[in-house]
């Protein structure tokens, strides 16, 4: 089968970085993108046949209604490239830990601000209306936190890893890891849901396997595991969640560095497994998921934290996870 040229289209506003991504990893495909203002105007424009496909960030993709088990009808998502890091990076100076007493931090996310009470109850939290910078392009914001920082209004500022590829690129900056280390300053910092994801969205029944060598199983799984929950959680901008999927060598250093009974429990429940089935002694993968909510102050963290096999009932496990969070907010009175 033979095609002409497919037209992607993109927007022309900063999407999670999604745009870069698209244009980095489809260079060698016979692929013309055509720039939109929003995302209603792509979707509109592929329904009408006027492009091929509609390339968004994982967010924009959720917003326009598709997620584990929702699609608008006509539409798919047919491609999943792999996911960026969605981890957050903070631009200073001094690491987290030394930062000055009651330093000034910027960050646009209240979660992210308590993520930071939560480390130092010193830190002053800022954000756009503090500075009157509510209506900046997310350069233009950038440029002018780059402007207190100089002028010694500001500490730091918090900005996502694909703000940092699309506008920053240099500088002196540390990243907001999710893995709890051994130094005081690794402090996990579990970021907003659906960051880093890009995905090519068609019409109903497109010949995905055009492009299968890009598509991203795990970065599929991880999707849908962020979306479902994020849609059954009603937390509006307080709730932190990742899917992630691990190695399992790796999840058991990170235990055994943490320390605790944990370790021994997941060594004893891969254990229990082998036993009642042979083909699990060859995964060497979980799926991680984490959620984490914060109280008014930063003082009180709620999280759930679950592991499981990639071909474990997912749906299952995910009922599970969901009664579990009710009921740890329910007991806290949230």
């Amino acid at each position: 089968m033979v095609f002409d040229i497919l037209k992607i289209g993109i927007c022309n506003k900063f999407d999670d970085g999604s745009q870069a991504h698209f244009k980095r990893l489809m260079e060698l495909y016979e692929v013309k993108f055509v720039e939109f203002n929003t995302q209603i105007e792509m979707l509109e424009s592929l329904s009408d046949g006027v492009i091929d496909l509609v390339g968004t960030s994982g967010i924009s993709a959720f917003e326009l209604g598709f997620s584990a088990n929702k699609k608008p009808d006509g539409f798919e998502i047919s491609v999943f490239l792999p996911r960026r890091d969605p981890t957050l990076i903070m631009v200073s100076k001094d690491n987290l830990e030394h930062l000055p007493r009651k330093a000034k931090i910027f960050t646009k996310s209240k979660l992210t601000g308590l993520q930071l009470k939560r480390f130092r109850t010193d830190f002053e939290i800022l954000n756009e209306s503090d500075f009157q910078l509510n209506n900046l392009s997310h350069s233009e914001l950038i440029g002018k936190l780059d402007e207190l920082c100089d002028d010694c209004n500001l500490d730091a500022y918090i900005i996502e890893r694909s703000e940092w590829n699309e506008f920053k690129k240099k500088g002196r900056r540390r990243s907001l890891g999710m893995q709890i280390g051994n130094t005081p300053s690794r402090q996990r910092f579990i970021p907003p849901p659906l960051r880093g994801f890009s995905v090519l969205i068609s019409r109903s029944g497109f010949p995905s396997s055009i492009f299968e060598d890009l598509d991203d199983s795990q970065a599929r799984i991880c999707f849908d595991v962020e979306s479902r929950l994020y849609l059954e959680i009603d937390s509006e901008e307080l709730v932190g969640i990742n899917a992630s999927i691990r190695r399992i060598s790796t999840i058991s250093k990170t235990l055994s560095e943490e320390g605790g009974l944990t370790l021994d429990i997941l060594d004893e429940k891969l254990l229990n497994l082998e036993r009642f089935d042979d083909s699990l002694k060859d995964v060497d993968q979980m799926v991680e998921v984490i959620i984490e909510t914060l109280d008014d102050t930063g003082k009180i963290t709620y999280s759930l934290e679950k592991k499981y096999l990639v071909g474990d009932d997912e749906f299952r496990i995910l009922k599970i996870f969901l009664e579990e969070w009710q009921k740890i907010l329910d007991l806290t009175q949230r």
